[in-house]
C-alpha cells in the first residue's frame, strides 16, 4: 500500500505561514522516525513525500528524508517557481535526481491572477510536461472553475487533485456547487484525486464514514478507482483523527470495491501516476 500524500519539516515560523492559531500539535519537527512510528502495523509499504514551504531548501530536505527512510519514501513531490523564467534552471539541478517525481505549488486561497490564471505559471506547466514530472494541484473549493480552465490549457499534463479538491465539510451540509465541479474536473482524464485531507474540514472526532461518504462517493463516481489514490496529509491528519482511524475510514469507505479497485486506491493508481 502506498501513501501519496504526507509532509516532513523542520518547523520554523517563518516558513510555515499556513499554520495558523490553535494547531500546536503542528508546531514542531515532523521527520522520518516519527512518521515510522506512526506507520506501524498500518501495511504502509511506500510513501510519496509532499511539499509544504515555498523554497528551495524544500527539495533538498525531503530529499535527505527519503535517503534516510530505508526506501519507505518513493519519490518526492518538491517545490519550484514554476511562473519563473529561470525555472528550466532551477529543474536542471534536479535532472539525475529519480526521487523528484513530481512539483507541487500551494494555490489554495489565493487570487486566481496569481497561478491559475497567470501566463506566467502556464510556461511553468509546459516546462513540467516536457521533463515529463507530475503535478499536485494544491486548490481550495472555490477555485474549481478556474482548475477547469486550468487542466483545459494543459491537456498533456499529469495532475492530481489534493484532498479532493478541499471541499467546506465542516459547513454541515454537502455542497451540490462542489460535487457539480468535480464531476466537470474529472472528465478530463489527465486529471487524477488524491483521497487526502478531508478530516481536516471535519470537527474532532467526528471524522465519521458517514459525514465523508457523500464526498467519497462523488470522486469514486467522478474519477473511477483507476484515477484515485490514498493519502494521509500525515502529519496534518493528526489535529483531528490518528494515522490507523483514517485507514480505518478509508477501508470503510471502500469496502464494497472489488480487490482491484481497492488495489488501484491503495497503490496502483499512484504507481502509474508517479512511475514508481
Amino acid at each position: 500500500m502506498i501513501d501519496s500524500h504526507h509532509h516532513f519539516w523542520t518547523y520554523k515560523p517563518a516558513d510555515f505561514p499556513w499554520i495558523g492559531e490553535g494547531v500546536e500539535e503542528l508546531l514542531r519537527d515532523y521527520k522520518v522516525a516519527e512518521f515510522e512510528d506512526d506507520l506501524e502495523f498500518s501495511g504502509i509499504d511506500q510513501v510519496i513525500s509532499v511539499q509544504a514551504r515555498r523554497t528551495d531548501r524544500e527539495n533538498r530536505f525531503l530529499i535527505d528524508q527519503a535517503k534516510k527512510s530505508d526506501d519507505l519514501v518513493a519519490g518526492i513531490v518538491g517545490w519550484a517557481p514554476l511562473d519563473s523564467t529561470d525555472l528550466r534552471v532551477f529543474l536542471d539541478q534536479y535532472i539525475h535526481e529519480p526521487l523528484l517525481k513530481g512539483v507541487r505549488e500551494m494555490i489554495a486561497g489565493t487570487p486566481t491572477e496569481r497561478f491559475l490564471d497567470n501566463p506566467d505559471f502556464d510556461q511553468g506547466i509546459l516546462e513540467l510536461t516536457q521533463q515529463d514530472l507530475a503535478f499536485d494541484l494544491f486548490i481550495s473549493e472555490d477555485q474549481l472553475p478556474a482548475a477547469i480552465a486550468f487542466a483545459d490549457r494543459h491537456p498533456n499534463q499529469r495532475m492530481v487533485l489534493n484532498h479532493c479538491g478541499c471541499p467546506k465539510i465542516s459547513a454541515g451540509s454537502f455542497s451540490k456547487t462542489w460535487a457539480r465541479h468535480i464531476r466537470e474536473l474529472a472528465r478530463r482524464p489527465h486529471v487524477y484525486c488524491k483521497i487526502s485531507g478531508l478530516t481536516a474540514e471535519v470537527q474532532s472526532g467526528r471524522s465519521s464514514t458517514d459525514i465523508l461518504r457523500p464526498y467519497f462517493d462523488t470522486a469514486l463516481e467522478s474519477f473511477g478507482p483507476e484515477r484515485l489514490m490514498y493519502g494521509s496529509d500525515w502529519p496534518v491528519c493528526k489535529l483531528t483523527t490518528t494515522y490507523p482511524a483514517w485507514l480505518n475510514i478509508v477501508d470503510d469507505l471502500i469496502i464494497t470495491l472489488s480487490n482491484d479497485e481497492k488495489d488501484a486506491i491503495h497503490q496502483q493508481t499512484a504507481i502509474g501516476f508517479y512511475k514508481i
